[in-house]
C-alpha cells in the first residue's frame, strides 16, 4: 500500500519448515535425583550430536560421546539420524549409554564377571539383540566370536554361581538367534563343535523345552542358509524329533525343522523322509493324537507348519511321478498288473442287452473296456495327459492295493445296460481334481492354508484319495443315470463331493471319516447345494448398480408385455358366474353362466348368456356390448354392488362403472387367475398400474430371466458394485481416412 514502507527482502527471516519443531521429555536412564527429566523442543533439521551435547551439558555429564538416546516406549532402541523423523510430539526419551559403551560393559562382565554378573550381562544382551545399532557395535567388537565360544564350551557351566544353568542357556541361545537375524553375519561362522553342542540339546529327550525351540530354530538356520546341511541332518536323531512333537511346546519348532529338511533335501532323502519318517505309523500317529487332534485346539503356529509339511509331502508325490514319456519297463509292468486284474473281473460281469455278445478282442485284451482307445499300445494315449505317471501310479495302486474296491468298480460299472463310465478319462481327471485340492506341484501359500488331517491317516494318502475318489464316481454315476454324454457333468458333481466333504466345517480325520462324509453329499444335496449358491449369487448381483439401471430399464419394456398378455387373454374371452341383480345392467335373469370377451381392436366389451357350455361365443353372437370408452373406474371385492351381502364370494368380484347414470357391470371370476388377469387388463385399458399379485410375479420372473439373457455373454466376469463411468466424448469428431495409392 501506499505510504506503508517495505521490508528488504534480505532482512526477512527464513521461513521454518512445518512440523519441523516437536516437544518432548528426556529422562535420565538411572535414578539420580540430580538429573530431574527434560521438557525441551527437538528440531529435526539439528544434528542429532548437538542435540545430545546440550542434554549431556544440562546434567552436567562429561564426554557426549559415551551417550546417546533411545525411544523409551514399547522395545528400547537407539535414535539414529536414520530413524529420528519418528521422534513425535510428547516422544519420552531416554539419555543412555552409547552402544559402544553398552557392548563393551556387557563383553566385560561376560568375560570376567561371575556366575550372576554373567547372567545379568546376557539378559541385557538380550534385550538389545533386537536394535540393529547395538547389533552392529557387538560385532565390531567380536561379540559373536564371545557367544559362540560359550555356547561351544558351555562357559555357563564355568560359573556355579549362576541361578539357573537351564535359564542362561536358553537366554543365549535366544541371544544368538536375534542377532543372526539381522543377516550381519554368515551362517557358516560356526563350525563342527558348535553344532554337536546344539544338537545334544536337541537329542536329549528331557532338556528343557526353551532351550530345544531356540536349538531347533538354530540348526533350521544352518540347513537353510549354510553349506552344512549334511553335518547337521547326521547329527540330529529322529527318535529325538518324534519325542518333540509329543510336546506341545517344541511341536512348532521340530516340525519347522523337518520342513527345513524336506526344503533342502532331494532324491532317496525326501523318500526315506516321507515313508519311513513322517508317514511311519508311529509318527502319524502321533501326528493325528497329539499334533493336531481333532478334539483339541491347535495353535496357529502348528497348524502353519503342518500346512507347509502337507506341502512338502505332496511335493514329494509330484516329483516322483512327474508328468513325461512313460515308455520304460515299469510303466509295461503296472499295465500288464492293471490288464490281469480287469481281466478277472470282467470274466464275471454278466452279459447285457446293451453289451451284447462279448468279442473276443474283449476277452483278449480286457484294457480296452477301461476306456483306451488304442489297447494295444495303452502307454501311447499317456502323452498328452498331465500328471501322467502320477495317473498310471494311481491306476496301478487301485488295481493292486485296493483289489476289492478295484473289483467292485468294473463289476459296478460294466454290469450296467447302460453306457460304462470310462476308468481312464475318469482317472486323468480325478488326478486331476485332487492335484488341485492337494496343491500338487504349488509352493505353500503366504497367507492362510489350511491343513488335511487325512494326509496323515495313511503312508500314501494322495493314492487313497483317488481310490476314494474313484469308488465316489461309481456311486455318483449310478444316482445321476449318467451316460458317456454326461461324464463332464458328473465330474462336476464329484468335485463338489470332494471339495465339500474335506473342507467341511469340522474336517475328517481319516479316510475312513472323509469316505463316511462323502455320503452326506449325494447327487441331490450336491444339486439342492449348487442351486442355494446360484440362488445367493444371482440375489447378490441383483444389487448391484449396474443391474439395478438395466432392471430400470428394462421395466417399462416388460410391463407392456405383461399388458399386452392380459389385453390377448380378454380378446380370448372368459366364463363368469352368473348373478342375479336387478338395477344395474341385468340382461338375462336366466341362472346360467355368461360370457365376455375384449374386441381385436380394444375398443369394445362383448358379453351374452349361451347355452352352449362348451366353447366361449365369438363377438358376433354376445348381443350386448359396452365401449371402452364409456368405461369411467374399476371395483373390486367388497366395493363391488352385487356382492355387498355375498361374502364368500367378494374376493373374485369385481365391477365396471360405466357413464352415464353410473350403472355397473358386474363380473364374479371362476377362480382367482381369472380374476387377476381380467382387473389387470381393465387397468392397462383404463391406463392405470397393474397392481395383482399376479402382475407383480410376471414382472419380477421376466425382468430376471431377460436379464439373465443379456448378461450370458459376462459368464465368468465379476459384475462391478458400480457402474462404469462412460469415457468423455472425443475433442472433435473430425475424421479422415488415409487411402495408399
Amino acid at each position: 500500500m501506499e505510504g506503508t514502507p517495505s521490508t528488504p527482502a534480505t532482512n526477512r527471516p527464513p521461513p521454518t519448515a512445518p512440523n519441523t519443531l516437536v516437544k518432548i521429555a528426556v529422562q535420565f536412564y538411572q535414578s539420580d535425583p540430580s538429573k530431574i527429566a527434560q521438557m525441551v523442543t527437538f528440531d529435526r533439521t539439528r544434528p542429532l550430536t548437538a542435540f545430545l551435547a546440550d542434554r549431556c551439558a544440562t546434567w552436567n555429564l562429561d564426554k557426549p560421546e559415551d551417550f546417546a538416546l533411545q525411544f523409551s516406549e514399547g522395545i528400547p532402541s537407539y535414535i539414529t539420524e536414520r530413524n529420528r523423523g519418528e521422534i513425535k510430539n510428547g516422544s519420552v526419551l531416554t539419555l543412555c549409554p552409547s552402544p559402544t559403551k553398552n557392548v563393551s560393559s556387557i563383553l566385560e562382565s561376560i568375560n570376567m564377571g561371575d556366575g550372576t554378573r554373567k547372567q545379568e550381562a546376557l539378559k541385557q544382551l538380550s534385550n538389545h539383540a533386537s536394535d540393529i545399532s547395538f547389533v552392529q557395535e557387538f560385532i565390531n567388537q567380536r561379540g559373536m566370536d564371545l557367544l559362540i565360544n560359550i555356547i561351544e564350551g558351555g562357559g555357563w557351566e564355568k560359573s556355579p554361581a549362576t541361578a539357573s544353568l537351564t535359564e542362561v542357556v536358553a537366554i543365549t541361545l535366544g541371544c544368538f538367534l536375534e542377532l543372526m537375524d539381522h543377516g550381519l553375519v554368515f551362517w557358516d561362522v560356526v563350525d563342527q563343535a558348535f553344532i554337536n553342542k546344539i544338537s545334544s540339546y536337541v537329542n536329549q529327550s528331557s532338556c528343557d523345552p526353551a532351550v530345544v525351540q531356540s536349538s531347533l530354530t538354530i540348526l533350521e538356520g544352518l540347513l537353510l542358509n549354510s553349506s552344512k546341511q549334511a553335518l547337521v541332518e547326521k547329527q540330529i536323531s529322529w527318535v529325538a524329533l518324534v519325542q518333540h512333537l509329543k510336546r506341545s511346546s517344541t511341536q512348532a519348532s521340530t516340525l519347522s525343522y523337518i520342513n527345513a529338511i524336506f526344503t533342502k533335501a532331494s532324491g532317496d532323502g525326501v523318500r526315506d523322509l516321507r515313508y519311513h519318517g513322517i508317514l511311519s505309523p508311529e509318527v502319524r500317529s502321533i501326528m493325528l493324537s497329539t499334533v493336531i487332534p481333532m478334539t483339541g485346539k491347535v495353535s496357529a503356529d502348528v497348524a502353519r507348519q503342518v500346512y507347509i509339511l502337507q506341502c512338502h509331502l505332496m511335493q514329494v508325490v509330484h516329483q516322483q511321478h512327474q508328468s513325461g514319456r512313460i515308455d520304460n519297463e515299469t510303466s509295461e509292468k503296472q499295465i500288464a498288473d492293471i490288464r490281469k486284474s480287469t481281466a478277472s473281473v470282467l470274466a464275471e460281469v454278466p452279459l447285457t442287452s446293451s453289451t451284447g455278445p462279448r468279442k473276443a478282442s474283449e476277452s483278449g485284451d480286457e484294457i480296452g473296456r477301461l476306456g483306451f482307445k488304442s489297447p494295444k499300445l495303452p502307454l501311447d494315449e499317456f502323452a498328452t495327459v498331465n500328471n501322467a505317471q502320477l495317473v498310471l501310479h494311481c491306476m496301478h495302486h487301485f488295481a493292486t492295493r485296493n483289489v476289492e474296491a478295484f473289483r467292485q468298480w468294473v463289476f459296478e460299472s460294466f454290469s450296467r445296460d447302460t453306457s460304462e463310465c470310462p476308468f481312464f478319462e475318469s482317472s486323468v481327471e480325478i488326478v486331476g481334481i485332487l492335484a488341485e485340492l492337494f496343491r500338487i506341484g504349488l509352493p505353500p501359500v503366504e497367507q492362510g492354508g489350511v491343513y488335511d488331517s487325512v494326509v496323515f491317516s495313511s503312508d500314501s494318502p494322495f493314492e487313497e484319495a483317488y481310490c476314494l475318489a474313484m469308488s465316489t464316481l461309481n456311486k455318483t454315476w449310478k444316482e445321476m443315470k449318467a451316460t458317456s454324454q454326461d461324464f463332464l457333468k458328473v465330474m462336476g458333481v464329484l468335485r463338489e463331493q470332494l471339495t465339500l466333504s474335506l473342507r467341511d466345517a469340522i474336517p475328517p480325520a481319516t479316510l475312513e471319516d472323509w469316505r463316511n462324509r462323502i455320503r452326506q453329499f449325494s447327487y441331490l444335496e450336491i444339486n439342492k447345494i449348487q442351486k442355494e449358491r446360484r440362488i445367493a449369487k444371482e440375489e447378490l448381483e441383483s444389487q448391484a448398480e449396474p443391474i439395478v439401471e438395466l432392471r430400470e430399464m428394462l421395466r417399462p419394456e416388460v410391463l407392456a408385455l405383461i399388458g399386452e398378455n392380459r389385453l390377448r387373454h380378454m380378446q380370448k374371452g372368459s366364463k363368469f358366474a352368473h348373478r342375479e341383480r336387478g338395477g344395474f345392467l341385468l340382461y338375462n335373469n336366466k341362472r346360467q353362466s355368461w360370457y365376455c370377451r375384449l374386441s381385436q381392436n380394444n375398443k369394445l366389451l362383448h358379453y351374452g348368456d349361451s347355452d352352449d357350455a362348451s366353447r366361449i361365443p365369438v363377438a358376433e353372437e354376445m348381443p350386448n356390448l359396452v365401449a371402452v370408452s364409456d368405461i369411467k373406474a374399476l371395483l373390486t371385492g367388497k366395493d363391488c354392488p352385487h356382492v355387498k351381502s355375498k361374502k364368500s364370494s367378494s374376493s373374485l368380484a369385481f365391477s365396471l362403472v360405466l357413464a352415464g347414470d353410473k350403472k355397473t357391470l358386474d363380473f364374479i371370476a371362476p377362480n382367482e387367475k381369472e380374476f387377476h388377469m381380467w382387473s389387470d387388463g381393465f387397468h392397462k385399458l383404463l391406463g392405470e398400474d397393474m397392481t395383482s399379485p399376479l402382475a407383480t410375479q410376471d414382472l419380477k420372473d421376466l425382468l430376471t430371466w431377460e436379464i439373465k439373457l443379456r448378461l450370458l455373454d459376462t459368464e465368468g466376469i465379476a459384475i462391478p458394485e458400480k457402474t462404469p463411468k462412460f469415457p468423455p466424448p472425443p475433442t472433435n469428431f473430425d475424421f479422415s481416412t488415409k487411402f495408399n495409392d
